[in-house]
This record gives C-alpha cells, structure tokens and sequence, in this order.
C-alpha cells in the first residue's frame, strides 16, 4: 500500500427538505477505481471510521459518507438529538448521497454497519437507484436485536401505537458498550465521545425495528438480484443478531452474495483489536476489488 497519507474533506449539504446534513469524502490514493457510499450505526457519527476509510483509499477507493438526521454533527447542529425522521428520510438520504457521490464511469458501492447495515439491506430491496449499484456491504446489520436485548412484539406494537400518535416523542436506546468491541479502550473511547448518545424518536425506534424485520418477512423477495451482497457477523455480537442476518442471507436468491462470519468477535468488526480489525478490513477492501469491473 502507498504510504501516502489521504486527504479528506469534511463539509456541509442542504437536503431538499431545508435539513443541514454534515458529510465527509475520504478522497483516493491516486487515481480512484471505485466509489463506496457508508451508512454509520445508531447513536453514532461517521469521523469514528477514519482509519478504515484511509485504508479504502490506499486501495483506490474514494469514500462518502454522512451523519445521518439526529445523530453526529448533523444531530448537534439541528439541535434534534436522535430524530430521524424514519425510513421516510433514511432511504432519500441515502439516494442524495449515491448521487452526490457517484463520478462518472466508475463503481459505485453501499456499505453500512448496524443501524446502518440494515438500511442499505432495505435500499437493496426498495431504494431508487438499487440497480445502479456494483455491490453492497452490510457490517453486523440490524435485522433483529440480539436477543437478550430483543423487544417483544407487545413492545414493538406499543412503539407502534405512540409512534403514529406521538412520532417525536423523544426516548434513549441504552445499548450496553461492552458488547461494542473486545478492545477495551476502544470501549473507553466509545463512552467518552460527546458526539455518541442513545437518543431516538418513537417513530424512530418504531421504523428502525419493524424494517428490520421486514427483511426477514417480505423484502428479501424483492431485493436485486444482481447486485453482489456481502454480510459480515461476529458470533459474539451482544446488539444485532447475527443467526437473524444469516437467516436473510440464506432466504435471499442473489446471483454473488457471501456471508462472512468472525467466530468470538463482538459488534464493530473494524474496532476489534488491532490485529483482528486488520484483517477485516483487508477483507472488505478485497471483497471490493474482486468485484470491480476487469477494465479497473
């Protein structure tokens, strides 16, 4: 790999709603030979992947990423903790950013982790411009919660019922962060960044569950077929269920698809100690290449 260090540009975009969104581009090593757009998690902001994108970019791949409505710079800035606005934003979010993102006559990829994961999953099957894509990463997906943590179908009826009443009512997720990584600091890190908070709206919670499900119940009959798919999954994720994200790996009839499994590993796969993180990256950056188009 070069040892070039990439640049990276961070900057602000207007939604056509009037919404301030912050964004970031990671920028190639060179001349790049992909796009990849990324989907961040629950409760998070996209500048905690720095290190794996300049990894992208020593590869040739240029990174855009966002921080979604409610969460990051984007959730500080509109002073809207944790309000998403639901799937009825997500999925537009995510379209402006494959716009914005794609450069012309190159590949053009979705990648998202958790929250994130099960985003672009729903995108493979309903988004806009799903046929447009070359492939697709889903890191440790929110299909259903792992299931110490799962919430019964009264409570997800309930959420329903007050999400349609009362959508931005304001409530937290406490996502237990031992479970994040077997990295120690990492974890330190994690509960010390004043940019991570557990905040969401009912209609939030509410679209982000029953989505998720959805995959496992209708969407995964509808999803684009010739759009490769990766879904990577440690064993000891303690937040996102990785036998319900194998489960719609096994039900999805995708002509390249692979579901890559990390025994004993827990939620961010890129945050796992040094040595395994490493190896999951360099995973994600040849799965990537192996699907670039020959001329790349």
């Amino acid at each position: 790999m070069s040892n070039i260090k990439p640049t990276s540009k961070e900057e602000w975009i207007t939604a056509e709603d009037g919404h301030e969104i912050f964004t970031k581009t990671w920028f190639a090593v060179g001349t790049p030979v992909a796009v990849v757009v990324f989907v961040h998690g629950l409760g998070e902001h996209i500048v905690r992947y720095d290190h794996v994108f300049e990894e992208f970019n020593k590869a040739g791949f240029q990174v855009s990423a966002y921080d979604q409505r409610g969460f990051g710079q984007t959730g500080k800035k509109s002073k809207t903790l944790g309000s998403t606005g639901g799937y009825d934003k997500a999925i537009p979010d995510i379209t402006a950013a494959l716009e914005r993102s794609k450069i012309d006559g190159l590949p053009l990829f979705l990648m998202g982790h958790s929250y994130g994961g099960s985003l672009v999953l729903n995108y493979d099957c309903i988004g806009p411009l799903r046929t447009k894509l070359t492939g697709l990463i889903a890191s440790a997906p929110l299909v259903l919660a792992s299931e110490p943590t799962r919430p019964n179908a009264l409570t997800v009826g309930l959420a329903g019922v007050v999400s349609r009443i009362l959508p931005s009512f304001q409530t937290q997720i406490a996502l237990d962060s031992s479970f994040i990584s077997r990295d120690a600091d990492h974890v330190q890190k994690y509960n010390t960044d004043p940019l991570i908070h557990g905040y969401i709206t009912t209609k939030g919670v509410y679209d982000m569950l029953t989505n998720g499900k959805l995959l496992l119940t209708e969407r995964y009959k509808v999803i684009t077929k010739s759009v490769p798919v990766l879904i990577a999954h440690g064993t000891e994720d303690g937040l996102t269920d990785y036998k319900a994200s194998k489960e719609f790996f096994d039900k999805i009839e995708v002509e390249d698809k692979e579901y890559k499994v990390y025994e004993g590993h827990f939620h961010e796969l890129h945050n796992e100690p040094e040595d395994d993180r490493k190896v999951v990256i360099e995973y994600y950056i040849n799965w990537i290449r192996k699907h670039l188009p020959k001329s790349a």
